[in-house]
This record gives structure tokens, sequence and C-alpha cells, in this order.
């Protein structure tokens, strides 16, 4: 089986590098939503490593591959670099637009591309829900604007998904661009430098609501050359010093944005803008019931999070979550996500738990191992038997079992529920951690299983309150945090399996914000009484949460994170180590591993405990 899918994979590279007009390296590894634009502009592709098997995820691969040669094919990243806008929002509908050029450029020669790319967005907007939803505030308008260019610059049919987005956008977009709108694009599609240049203008109209609002730049050649040779990070933090400005107005888009939420105000709940999947079930101010004392969930260890007039803040903690698994999702569906869950990896889940019971038999040995002869109480020493008939009143006659050491020992496994992880990833971690929840709890470990995600992309209640109050510079923080518990320390694993299938559960995987994610990880494990304590953490990146970025230093959640790693590390009470999904984790963490994709992870996270138990 795995030759036919080696072979389409290799069919699916050589298409790709005749598209591409390039002899690139191409690699399969992580989900769909894992690939970012940053990787298109390498000498090596990342695909999605898919389910070849399924018809219509081959489809989707198709359309992955057709859409990263397309832009090898026509873009040149240090011009774009070179003329992006410096405001984060309009750097986002600017690449939109250039990923727009792009795919029209392919699709006005190969018709297989336009159907292959059709296939890939009709899955896109499905998984976003964009078919239903009712006002502009429940999508995102770099998506939007990526479709309406479409439209616009190829006059091709897109997929019924979009019509929906099209509609809600389209009079609005017209209104604050004028009667010529996108259709200044179309003359310049094949001139990236001309098209660059009436693209930025487009995206700053629409965050600032006229050209003369927008951000200065300067054109100096040397920054010139410097814009075209830095990353896209050092394009967020030149924004803190130039991005500022104009920022005393609401921009057009942010009206759009608050126009379309005081739609819904009256007989439900409110939208937050840049919500891709509104999610009802669970109200804000859930607690921890763990909590001691009714204290607030995220009332942390003052060492590990700094607040205030430090480098690390947070705008509001009104809106943070720590929620139970089977407090997001019904019963029933629970219980279909876990069957889906275990449906879909039958043969690795046979790999893991092989690897699993060969960490049970090393645990186990070294527990039945460990026992102290001649007593004076405990079990009668069989051994011993003669000597006892020959003499009943001989003394130390008896055996007790030592103590081992992880006999009083908890591992805690944080899980990344970023929007990157979705898939295959996400779905072995799942099955990986599950299964050595069970191992583990057969030898005596207590296992406590957490993810953390947001519960909004881009920003939501946090976000909005910060706009209300005239955009404060620096604000810190600016999403609603989601913290996940799976399983108790103290809960058996046959209560909380089913809760494990909510990593599947559309709409559950957002943004990352690593740094207070493992203190809270840290926090809940420094109040067990255990002597020894373990802390895992699986990721597949850095942490990235939009909103927040764009309005502070570009590397505020990395430092806090690095911030947070050193003074755990410093303490002796917690073993912390990370693994790396497809990112090198080794920069962060001490004691850590990376590995090329999902499909490692159970070897990983076994070696891992295989060396931690080692005595």
């Amino acid at each position: 089986m795995s030759s036919q899918k080696d072979k389409f994979q290799d069919v699916t590279t050589a298409t790709l590098r005749s598209v591409a007009a390039k002899d690139i390296n191409v690699t399969y590894s992580g989900s769909l939503s894992s690939q970012s634009l940053k990787k298109y502009d390498q000498k090596e592709v990342e695909l999605p490593d898919l389910d070849f098997k399924d018809t219509s995820e081959k489809d989707i691969l198709r359309g992955a591959a057709d859409m990263k040669a397309l832009r090898l094919r026509y873009h040149d990243p240090k011009l774009h670099a070179k003329n992006a806008p410096v405001n984060h929002e309009a750097r986002t509908l600017y690449d939109a637009l250039e990923q727009a050029r792009c795919e029209t450029l392919g699709e006005q020669k190969m018709s297989g591309v336009h159907h292959n790319l059709n296939l890939l967005l009709d899955q896109k907007c499905k998984s976003m829900g964009y078919q239903t939803i009712h006002n502009r505030a429940e999508s995102d308008p770099s998506d939007a604007l990526h479709i309406l260019a479409k439209t616009k610059l190829g006059n091709k049919d897109l997929p019924d998904s979009t019509k929906n987005i099209q509609q809600l956008w389209e009079g609005w977009l017209q209104d604050n661009l004028g009667e010529i709108g996108l259709n200044a694009l179309k003359e310049k599609i094949k001139n990236q430098k001309e098209f660059s240049e009436e693209a930025k203008k487009i995206a700053e109209t629409l965050i600032f609501g006229s050209k003369q609002n927008g951000p200065q730049e300067q054109d100096s050649p040397e920054n010139d050359e410097n814009r075209g040779a830095n990353s896209e990070d050092q394009q967020e933090e030149d924004q803190n010093s130039a991005g500022t400005q104009g920022e005393s107005d609401d921009s057009t888009l942010l009206e759009a944005e608050n126009e379309g939420t005081n739609e819904d105000q009256e007989g439900s709940a409110q939208q937050q803008p840049w919500d891709f999947f509104p999610d009802d079930s669970v109200q804000s101010g859930d607690t921890d019931s763990e909590a001691p004392g009714g204290e607030s969930p995220y009332n942390f260890d003052p060492d590990l999070l700094r607040n205030g007039s430090s480098a690390y803040s947070v705008y509001t903690r009104e809106y943070d979550e720590i929620v139970s698994a089977a407090d997001l999702a019904e019963r029933d569906e629970l219980i279909k996500l876990r069957q889906k869950l275990d449906g879909q990896l039958t043969s690795l889940q046979a790999t893991i738990t092989r690897l699993a019971h060969k960490l049970q038999r090393k645990l186990l040995a070294k527990q039945n191992r460990s026992w102290e002869f001649d007593q004076e109480d405990g079990m009668l020493d069989t051994s011993r038997l003669s000597r006892i008939i020959a003499n009943p009143n001989i003394p130390l006659s008896y055996k007790r079992e030592k103590e081992a050491p992880f006999r009083d020992t908890i591992v805690c496994m944080l899980i990344d529920n970023s929007g990157s992880m979705r898939g295959r990833p996400i779905t072995i971690a799942a099955i990986c951690t599950d299964i050595l929840a069970r191992t583990l709890e057969r030898c005596g470990v207590r296992v406590e299983i957490l993810g953390f995600t947001t519960k909004n992309w881009k920003g939501g209640k946090a976000r909005e309150l910060w706009v209300q109050n005239q955009r404060p510079i620096n604000p810190g923080r600016l999403n609603d945090l989601r913290h996940i518990i799976y399983k108790n320390a103290d809960e058996p694993w046959r209560k909380a399996q089913k809760n494990l299938g909510l990593m599947l559960k559309e709409g559950i995987l957002k943004e990352n914000i690593d740094g207070e994610a493992l203190a809270w990880a840290h926090n809940r494990l420094s109040k067990r009484s255990e002597e020894r304590k373990i802390l895992m953490i699986i990721s597949d990146g850095a942490p990235v949460d939009d909103s927040t970025l764009s309005a502070n230093p570009s590397n505020i959640l990395e430092r806090d994170l690095r911030d947070v790693i050193d003074k755990i590390e410093k303490r002796p009470n917690i073993e912390l180590s990370a693994i790396g999904i497809g990112h090198d984790v080794t920069r962060y963490y001490k004691n850590s591993m990376k590995i090329s994709d999902a499909d490692g992870l159970a070897k990983a996270l076994i070696d891992n405990l295989e060396k931690l138990f080692e005595f």
C-alpha cells in the first residue's frame, strides 16, 4: 500500500515541478492547514500528507500542489516584500491579492489547474462554514478579498460555497473602492511590480479608509534593499513604529466588522469579528473546578508570567476560559468523534500499542525487581521456605517491595491545539496520548492530558474591547484563551477516553499562545502532591496569534515563551521536555527533540518517557 502512496506522491511532485517550471524539492508532512505562505518562497516545498486512498483528499492535495506551484512560477518574493504595506492587517490583504494573481495566471493557461484550485477553495470555504454565515464579521476579510479578486481577475466560475461570502462583501467593497474597485488590478496582472503597487493602495485603503490615512513609508534605496531581504517578521517589527499612524480613527474595515456584529446583537449572543468558527456551546467566564477558593483560573504564578509594566502583558483575562472537553460538545457528538478517531488510524494504532507495551514491560520489570529481602515483616519470601520449616522462629524471612521512583509520579501531556495541527498531526497526537495514558495508568503513574488554543481566530472579545478603547499602543495579548482539560490526573482513563475525540471537532483548533499555556500546565502540576512531576509539550510551531502580533512587537509571544521555559527549567520540581512536529523546538527547550512529521510522534513520546524513567 505504501508503494501506491509513493507512486501517487511521485506523480504529484512531477506535476508540481512541471507547473512551477522549477526543479524543486518536495516533501510531504503535516496537515493542509499547516502549509503557510512563507513556505511558498523557499527552495523546498512542503505539501500536506493526506490520505491518498480518499478520492476527495487526493483532489485537495492536487489543488494544494497547484497553488504552491503557481506561486513559485509567477511570484517574486523580494519584489513582494519590497512593496508590502507596513501595517499587519493591510499586509494580509496585500498577500491575498498576490495569491489571487498567481492562481489566475495559471488558470488562464491550464483548465485542469482551475478545477483543482476550485476543489481546494471549496474545501476551505466549507471547513470555515462560509456558506452559512450571515454577516461579514463571521468571515476573514483576506479570504473574502482573495475570492472577490479571483472573480474580477479571471472571470471564471468559483464553487457555490463562495457565493455567500461574495454577496456579503461585494457591495461593501465597491462602496469603499469606488466603481473601478478591483478592476484596476486586471490590466496589471502580468506585471508583478505594477500589480503589487496597486494592491498595496487597495489594501491600505480598505484598512485606513483612504490612501492618505495609511502609514507613510520612506523610499530610500537602503530601506528598499532591507525590505526585499528581510523576513515577514521584520515587517511586523517595522509596523510598531510606522503602523500606529492613523490608528486614532476607526478603520473602514473594522467599521464593517462592527457593523456586521451589531446586526446580530438582538436575540442572540454577539458574534465577534474575525471568528471563523463561532461556538456558543461555551460561555465566557467558565472556570476550572479545581481552582481553590473560587480563585480565577488564570491566577498565574507571578514569577512565571509578568504583568503590567513588564515585557509581556495581557490586555484582559475577562474572556479567557479553562474548560473540560466534555463541556465543549454533547455526549453523543463526543462518542461519534471518538469512533472517528479510532477508525482513522487503525494501522498506526497497532504500532503505537506495540511501542506502549514495550514501555509498560520495562516499567513493570523495574517494579518487579525492586524488593528488599531479609525483612522482619512484609510478604513471606518463598525462597526461604526451607529455612522457615527447619526453624519457624527464624527472623528475616520476609520481603518488602521497594517504592519504585516512578510510583509517585505524574505525567502531564500538553498538546498544541492550533489550526496548523488540523488533520493527521492532531489525530496522531490524540491516539498517542490516549494509549500512553492507559499504559502509564497500568504502571501506577498518573496522567493528565491538556490542550491549548484560543476561542477565536485573530482576536475575540479582548480585541473588540481594545478597539472600543481607541486602540492603546502595545496592549499585550489580544485574544481570548481557551485551555482544555481532556483528562484530569485523578480521573481514570475509561471515563475520559471519549473526550479525546474533541480534537477532531471542526472549529476547536485555532491559534496558539504557548507561553501562557505552559505556565498554566506548570501551575497545575505545582499543586500536585506527587514527588516526581513530568511535563511534556507537543507542538508543531512557534506561538502565533495575529491579533496580538499586529498590535505589539512581533516577538512578544516568542519572547514570553522563552521566559516561561527559562523559569520552569531553573526550578527543580518539574521536569520539562518537548517534541516538535516538523518544527525545531530545540531552540526553546533544553530537553527536546524534533520529528519530521506526525507519524514519528509515537516513537518520540515513548523514547522520551523511557529516558525519563531510566534510573
